[in-house]
């Protein structure tokens, strides 16, 4: 079978960091926003355009927030985000002691340590940019070297599952389960995209969506709550399923429409942890 070329995906990091620059209060991400303009990033008129990334803005903030507020609450002392795009929080996490690590494709991987560079004049001592495949179990090993063997780690990840077929998601759950029998902790997702949601979406921008990535994205939904979490109790995880607003819901500036804020109310985010 032919390998997926996932640079295809790459481009789908500049949506959020435009709508958490641009509508939201979320640390660092103004600044982030401003280098990647400085460097001519913009946002295309295909499937992942301005107005996008401004009808979204509520979603990406509630999902970045809810991942914040799980990580705090569970005191994560040693983090590792995957596929990080242009996420801004390991430049906070790592100011506050964490140990950060933030995986993606090295392309991303230097793009963004150019970009921290450039807002904090340096990488902070307890941030580090891994180039690695979220498939490539060797690969995510690596990361994790800047571990703690004795505490234990979070695994995020925000707006990846979407772009993998089942069989990807996975292989992906058996590496974050190895890292998880490695140094104990959780795996906190909020991607749970039901394909109802899905099927809201106009069919010229699913179209245009299938010609950029080359792939559907559809077929990558669960069908709904009952299947997620039949997904990740059959990859070997407990499931604890929380509203995603939870925690959250004040924090919230980015407006949205009245359908989006109703499906923000039904999202749920999934905290994860091995099964013996």
């Amino acid at each position: 079978m032919k390998h997926y070329d996932f640079r295809r995906v790459s481009g789908t990091a500049l949506v959020p960091a435009f709508a958490r620059g641009e509508y939201t209060e979320i640390p660092w991400a103004k600044e982030m926003l401003a280098i990647l303009r400085d460097r001519g990033a913009t946002l295309s008129d295909g499937p992942w355009s301005a107005r996008v990334a401004r009808k979204y803005a509520a979603y990406f903030e509630a999902r970045f927030r809810a991942v914040n507020h799980i990580l705090e609450e569970l005191g994560a002392t040693q983090v590792l985000e995957l596929a990080a795009g242009f996420s801004p929080r390991g430049m906070d996490f790592a100011q506050r002691g964490v140990v950060y690590v933030e995986a993606d494709l090295a392309d991303l991987v230097a793009l963004k340590r150019e970009v921290v560079t450039a807002i904090l004049g340096s990488v902070p001592e307890g941030l580090h940019l891994c180039a690695a495949s979220v498939i490539d179990r060797a690969q995510l090993l690596a990361c994790c070297s800047p571990f703690v063997a004795e505490r234990p780690a979070a695994v995020t990840t925000e707006g990846l599952l979407r772009y993998l077929t089942f069989e990807e998601k996975t292989d992906l759950a058996a590496n974050v389960r190895e890292i998880l029998r490695r140094y104990g902790g959780w795996w906190v997702t909020p991607d749970i995209h039901l394909r109802s949601w899905a099927q809201q979406q106009n069919p010229a921008h699913h179209q245009s969506e299938l010609e950029t990535l080359g792939r559907d994205l559809h077929a990558n939904y669960f069908a709904d709550l009952d299947h997620a979490w039949e997904f990740f109790e059959g990859c070997g995880f407990a499931v604890d399923s929380r509203p995603l607003l939870e925690g959250v819901r004040d924090q919230i500036s980015a407006s949205g429409n009245e359908e989006l804020m109703a499906e923000l109310n039904d999202r749920r985010l999934f905290v994860l942890t091995p099964k013996r």
